[in-house]
């Protein structure tokens, strides 16, 4: 019978399998039915990566493409499904789980690995929602991969951790550029740990930087030919939320607010462990910890405080805006983290682990019925309820009437979610013009021709005049297209004017 920390592994590998995958399927097949059911329509993140993915293209102005990818490859293997973006999101929160998941085993009972897992589920709606899909959420599934793949290559020394380990290192850049952070705190760790040190010297961690430095290189050379523009736009955008401030009260208002904000990440992961680590007034350090044990709560604690560190030393000196998501990664073995840290078996596991069940399940069903009541009432944003498909197909109909020979190449419009949602629902779906994006212009479209699209306000004035500039060979169409939200609360009917520009003749 194996025992670990001083409590008997009752629960064999099977048993502790089967109900991981119950739970984790059980919940990501909730929360992709639930917003495929209750939503018509996208977010502005998730129907701006929807219109990068079938470009193909290595980043745009804001980021590296990796989720649009995903999305990409999903879209084709579903036909399109309007559930695409929710199914995403959930394959990267089973991939987060299951790495805490393997994680944990390799240092507590079964009983205690599924609890640190488990502890995740109400931090990942919070950390990236279910309706959302975009560099966030793939970012903390590799981030967390790499967790475990890196401490398995400490401790086993084996080559295949080191290579898997490079490999996930090198896409969590190719999804977003904070994966550096992760990569400072692995270097502290070797550096400054006797588990660390050792390996300084063997192949291990330069396999590691080599395989994950030739992942990212294609995103190099794009980077070198497009003239770093990402870190421009990493620029304007941490600056534009905190121009009300003076610039010396930012460096100290940025630290604050991002601080702050990161705490509302960890209360119900918290509550979660807390049948066995016991009231916070009682945790005791084991200072007895040896092993794998010790290493890895160390690890841990490098892999998460050292990345927030370095963005309150980066805010704070930069006078920088920090939003809360720049943190989402850090947090995601945190719960895992507070069962290696603090003492365990406060009450008998079973006992516990079972309440551990009941709060996870609790918790969940209330954020569930606070999500359905949102839609019911129609509180949510109405950009959930727009009426896409119909969009789509009234758009391509007018467009086929009057060039029944050519597929619409370039969309258009000053509101790019709008103009986003045509562009997607359509059957061959066009170019979406967008400022971040570096494949279309607006001489695309006025050369090759396109649609453009723009909702008109109560007063039936319209923006196109705005978009003369842009477009002078637009056509306005007479038409006016009037469609209702799919919500039965009430909003007023969505209505947009309807621009073309005739497709360039051979």
């Amino acid at each position: 019978m194996n025992e670990t920390m001083g409590i008997k592994a009752d629960m064999d590998k099977w048993k502790a399998t089967v109900l991981f995958w119950s739970v984790a399927g059980f919940f990501a097949a909730f929360w992709v039915l639930l917003p495929t059911l209750l939503h018509t329509s996208y977010c502005g993140d998730v129907i701006e990566v929807l219109n990068i993915a079938p470009e193909w293209v290595w980043a745009t102005k804001k980021h590296p493409m990796l989720p649009a990818w995903m999305l990409e490859i999903l879209i084709l293997l579903t036909n399109r499904s309007f559930a695409v973006p929710f199914i995403a999101t959930q394959l990267c929160t089973i991939l987060t789980l299951w790495s805490v998941w393997k994680l944990g085993r390799t240092v507590l009972d079964e009983r205690l690995a599924l609890i640190g897992a488990l502890s995740i589920l109400p931090y990942t709606f919070f950390a990236v929602k279910p309706i959302w899909f975009n560099q966030n959420n793939i970012l903390i599934a590799l981030w967390t991969l790499s967790i475990y793949l890196v401490f398995q290559a400490f401790q086993t020394n084996k080559k295949r951790w080191w290579i898997a380990a490079g490999i996930a290192l090198g896409l969590t850049f190719q999804a977003k550029y904070s994966a550096v952070f992760l990569v400072v705190a692995i270097l502290t760790y070797m550096f400054t740990r006797q588990e660390g040190r050792k390996y300084i010297w063997t192949p291990g961690p330069y396999i590691t930087t080599l395989i994950a430095f030739v992942i990212f290189l294609p995103h190099i050379i794009w980077l070198c030919n497009h003239d770093f523009i990402t870190f421009d736009y990493v620029s304007r955008a941490e600056s534009k939320h905190v121009y009300f401030l003076s610039q010396w009260s930012r460096h100290i208002f940025s630290p604050f607010h991002f601080v702050i904000l990161q705490f509302l990440y960890l209360p119900l992961t918290t509550i979660i462990v807390l049948p066995v680590i016991g009231y916070i007034w009682k945790w005791k350090v084991q200072h007895h910890k040896q092993g794998k044990v010790k290493e890895c709560e160390k690890f841990l604690f490098y892999c998460f405080m050292i990345p927030f560190v370095l963005h309150l030393f980066y805010g704070g000196g930069k006078g920088a805006y920090l939003c809360m998501a720049y943190g989402a990664p850090f947090w995601a073995c945190f719960g895992l983290w507070l069962l290696l840290r603090f003492q365990q078996s406060v009450i008998p596991i079973q006992k516990s682990f079972r309440l551990v069940l009941v709060l996870t399940f609790t918790i969940m069903l209330l954020i569930a019925t606070g999500f359905v009541t949102l839609s019911y009432l129609g509180l949510q944003h109405s950009k959930h309820y727009l009426p896409m498909r119909e969009l789509g197909t009234t758009c391509e109909d007018i467009w086929h009437s009057r060039f029944p020979d050519v597929a619409c190449p370039y969309m258009a419009g000053n509101n790019i979610l709008l103009a986003g949602h045509v562009a997607h629902a359509m059957t061959v779906r066009p170019s979406l013009i967008m400022p971040q994006g570096t494949w279309a212009t607006d001489d695309n479209l006025n050369q090759k021709g396109g649609m453009i699209v723009w909702e008109l306000d109560e007063n039936e004035t319209n923006s196109m005049e705005a978009l003369r500039t842009r477009f002078p060979k637009a056509e306005v169409l007479p038409e006016i297209l009037e469609l209702p939200y799919k919500t039965g609360a009430k909003i007023p009917p969505l209505r947009l004017g309807i621009a073309v520009v005739p497709p360039a003749r051979p």
